[in-house]
């Protein structure tokens, strides 16, 4: 049996597969996936973490994924794809033409996308022997904007004028005897983590422990600006936060992270009025 959720935002197509995708399932993954799939998306990302097996039939919906994702400009990645997986993808040669993510950057992209206002559509593909067992994939009407969530506990704004990103303040790494690349990624799993229960001030304490340590870490930048759209009363500081995506991405030339700092930026300031 293969369940399957999708989440929709602008830019961005996430598919989080559970289950076997195997010669049965195909059809209706194939036939439910690759048609949301147009110009206009950035990228695709299939998360194979909950995948326990694929077969030659599963690989091939991947490359046709990867194919449609191409022919409409679009970037598609494979998501901290299970060791049994990512073995799979190694005997056939598939892991060169795909670009997979694991570790803290996928943590960050999957909390980024797995938002409960992004989910589309989702359920059970099939049963045993391909049978349809469920009803139809259940469609999710689409928010449009940020959501916020006003019953969560509001960040500390006062906190960010006593310890700007990367003015190199308190970085309490205590229990944490790790090298700075290992701090720096546990304080972002953890931020990860907090976004995920809704605690937003502890969610934003962790990034400013990362940035503290790296300052110019644009993953971390990026999603201290989202979880700051999370509370009306830090959307100004969401904005200031766009603004040094914004700027970062256009020194370095990294168009991803500028055409989202550019696309939340216009959306917070029309908010605004």
């Amino acid at each position: 049996m293969l369940d399957l959720e999708i989440y929709e935002t602008q830019s961005d197509l996430y598919f989080l597969l559970r289950g076997r995708v195997v010669l049965e399932e195909c059809d209706r993954l194939k036939n439910t996936c690759i048609p949301l799939i147009h110009k206009g998306l950035e990228q695709v990302v299939v998360d194979l973490s909950k995948v326990e097996y694929i077969d030659s039939a599963g690989l091939g919906v991947l490359v046709g994924l990867k194919m449609t994702s191409s022919k409409n400009k679009a970037r598609i990645v494979l998501l901290q794809p299970a060791r049994s997986v990512s073995d799979i993808l190694y005997i056939s040669k598939l892991d060169g033409i795909f670009d997979i993510m694991t570790g803290v950057e996928a943590d960050m992209l999957k909390a980024q996308l797995a938002q409960p206002e992004n989910l589309f559509q989702q359920g059970a593909l099939s049963g045993p022997g391909g049978a349809t067992s469920t009803p139809p994939l259940a469609e999710f009407p689409k928010a449009t904007g940020p959501t916020f969530r006003a019953d969560n506990a509001s960040v500390d704004v006062a906190s960010s004028a006593n310890h700007p990103i990367g003015d190199g303040g308190s970085n309490n790494t205590e229990g944490l005897d790790l090298d700075p690349r290992e701090k720096l990624e546990e304080y972002c799993r953890r931020a990860v983590e907090f976004m995920r229960e809704g605690a937003f001030a502890s969610s934003v304490e962790e990034y400013r422990k990362a940035l503290a340590l790296d300052p110019l870490y644009l993953p971390a930048m990026n999603n201290l600006a989202i979880v700051y759209e999370k509370q009306p009363s830090t959307i100004p500081m969401a904005i200031e936060q766009w603004e040094k995506v914004m700027d970062l991405s256009r020194q370095r030339g990294d168009q991803k992270h500028l055409d989202r700092a550019e696309r939340h930026l216009a959306s917070l300031k029309n908010m605004a009025g």
